[in-house]
């Protein structure tokens, strides 16, 4: 398999990846969701393995695992009441999960990366979902993007260091400007259970490997 195989397939697997956070992000788990979470992740937990994410993917493994001491009807319960302390309060009181919350003094939400985002999303003519009704520069819409991204550049065979500049810059810029910040804050929220600190934690280290793995694509060529 040559180098252009190989990213195809790599690009194939960041898609999926990221529309996964993307969804963990967007709404609250229900107990349908929960369950199929539990059953799918040791197949995810040897991807991300397979990424150098070993320690971050175990601590969600484990965060998973534990949910086991509380009363299976009460889980989803437990995790819907999680997202809400961590996104859905004022910002005193949560994280929100928005870019200009983090990059605008104001911490005012519609700011210049909600503007950006929209900008950039009608250059590229990505859709997303539209029943997802959040701000544009809502955590969920970056991971969205990435995932759309990566999937039209493999369907319609760009240029690949072209694209990995592209969306090494995009990570720099748009989504590592503000998400180290989110996720330290995250880390300081009390939550009844560790699953979503855990999943924020892997996030910001994923985008961290797939930021370097761009670079070094791009500069082996």
């Amino acid at each position: 398999m040559n180098n252009s195989q190989q990213w195809q397939a790599a690009n194939t697997a960041r898609a999926t990846l990221y529309r996964w956070f993307a969804e963990l992000f967007a709404r609250e788990l229900t107990k349908t969701n929960l369950t199929q979470l539990q059953a799918q992740y040791p197949s995810l937990h040897a991807a991300f393995s397979d990424l150098n994410l070993e320690p971050q993917s175990a601590a969600l493994q484990t965060a998973l695992e534990h949910l086991q001491v509380i009363p299976a009807p009460d889980r989803a319960l437990e995790l819907a009441a999680d997202f809400a302390h961590l996104f859905l309060l004022s910002g005193h009181q949560s994280a929100p999960p928005y870019a200009s919350y983090y990059l605008e003094s104001d911490q005012m939400l519609y700011g210049k990366p909600a503007q950006q985002m929209s900008e950039f999303l009608a250059s590229h003519k990505l859709d997303l979902h539209p029943e997802f009704r959040e701000p544009k520069d809502h955590l969920s819409i970056y991971l969205q993007v990435m995932s759309l991204w990566i999937k039209s550049s493999v369907d319609e065979q760009v240029n690949l260091i072209e694209m990995a500049v592209q969306q090494q810059h995009f990570l720099e810029d748009a989504l590592l400007s503000w998400l180290p910040k989110f996720a330290a804050r995250c880390q300081h929220i009390r939550v009844k259970t560790q699953v979503y600190p855990a999943i924020i934690d892997l996030l910001l280290h994923f985008v961290q490997e797939d930021r370097q793995a761009l670079e070094d694509m791009a500069e082996a060529e």
